[in-house]
């Protein structure tokens, strides 16, 4: 079988790429519907975000950690990206799972009884939290670039 098509498919799509890039609005507006195709529970939306407070730091001061807030009904996400490490809480007072999940796969962390969690850097790109309550109610953070 002779590839020359899906070299020339995969050519085709880099200069696309590069003259005509996809809009960072666009793509976060495709994360968010993506969301809702598989969203197993509430959806936490984004009520806080350093970066919007601060966006000169955003080019300045890349060493300053990013604060993040979720709310969906009575459950917070509070998160702190920095570095090499992601750093939250759960405001619900008990201990839940939260999955840190990426669009290639997802690493699962415990909070403590206070609902404090701690996870590896989730890098670059795109990003969402899934929160799961001993009651069994999931809780679902937007979609994030980081």
């Amino acid at each position: 079988m002779d590839d020359d098509g899906f070299e020339l498919e995969e050519e085709l799509r880099e200069i696309a790429l590069l003259l005509d890039p996809v809009p960072a609005e666009l793509f976060d507006d495709a994360m968010r519907a993506f969301t809702l195709r598989t969203l197993e529970g509430e959806l936490a939306e984004l009520t806080f975000d350093s970066w919007d407070e601060l966006t000169a730091t955003r080019v300045r001061g890349g060493d300053r950690p990013r604060l993040l807030t979720f709310e969906t009904g009575g459950v917070v996400v509070e998160v702190e990206i920095s570095g090499s490490r992601l750093v939250g809480r759960v405001l619900r007072g008990t201990s839940v799972e939260i999955g840190v999940q990426r669009p290639e796969g997802e690493t699962r962390v415990r909070s403590d009884d206070l609902g404090r969690f701690t996870a590896e850097s989730p890098g670059t790109g795109p990003l969402r939290l899934r929160v799961v309550c001993e009651e069994g109610a999931t809780v679902t953070t937007s979609w994030i670039r980081v």
